[in-house]
């Protein structure tokens, strides 16, 4: 039986199986031969061989892991090994700011490097599009732009640009990467209001986020309107559909 493993901890993995329901699943012997190497085993989107328990329903057991077609990556530096954000992605949304926390190009340039690397469709996101964009964030951006990448600007608080975010998430398997503070949880919310994920603000003194996403979890986005809390009004309806969208701890 193959399911896919929405997110967990300490050997302790939620799979979905394709009726829809979720069992808590270990895995046998604690190691994946596949995963050896990393510093965490599996990852929200992995495709993985379960057994169900025997004396509880809710219950599992993974034997094997399917192939990745792909898996986006950081460095650990606790474990001093590569860790599993997501796998066998569509999609990779890069989410940055103009402001609060400070623009960081550079993180933008790694993601899209190892977007590349690993065949994963990358898209720029700029989230808090209320706030002022300076000369050389524009021109940063235009750049990308020039490379054939994709910038859409949106707001989580204001509702815009979140038509257009739909219509590139719908049918895919998508995760959403970016510094701490950059409102990934906060885009998520205004996407689905019945996600309730934590959300905080900005550190007065450094202007950084506070890093309230603890692990990555894979949620399931059902498109077939844009929340009429969120969507900005002159927007369209998008078009129908379901998407995943992973959010990274």
């Amino acid at each position: 039986m193959r399911g896919t493993v929405l997110g967990g901890t300490n050997n302790q993995f939620e799979v979905e199986r394709a009726d829809g329901t979720v069992l808590l699943c270990s895995i046998k012997g604690k190691i994946l031969r596949e995963s050896e190497g990393y510093y965490n085993p599996l990852a929200p989107g992995d495709l993985v061989e379960i057994a169900p328990d025997e004396h509880d329903s809710a219950r599992g057991q993974i034997l094997s892991l399917v192939p990745r077609k792909n898996h986006f990556v950081r460095w650990n530096q606790k474990g001093k090994a590569p860790q599993l954000l997501a796998s066998n992605l569509d999609l990779l949304v890069i989410v940055s700011t103009p402001a609060e926390p400070p623009f960081r190009p550079r993180f933008v340039d790694r993601a899209l490097i190892q977007s590349e690397a690993e065949h994963i469709e990358p898209l720029i996101l700029m989230n808090k599009c209320d706030l002022e964009f300076d000369a050389d964030t524009e021109e940063r951006l235009a750049d990308w732009e020039r490379l054939g990448y994709t910038v859409l600007r949106a707001s989580a608080k204001t509702g815009e640009g979140l038509d257009a975010l739909v219509r590139r998430l719908s049918g895919k398997l998508s995760a959403f990467v970016g510094q701490s503070g950059v409102g990934k949880s906060s885009l998520l919310n205004a996407l689905d209001s019945g996600l309730s994920l934590r959300t905080s603000g900005l550190s007065e003194k450094y202007c950084r986020g506070t890093h309230t996403t603890t692990r990555g979890m894979l949620y399931h986005l059902p498109f077939g309107s844009v929340p009429a809390a969120a969507a900005a009004p002159e927007s369209g309806a998008p078009e129908s559909g379901a998407s995943d969208a992973v959010a990274p701890g």
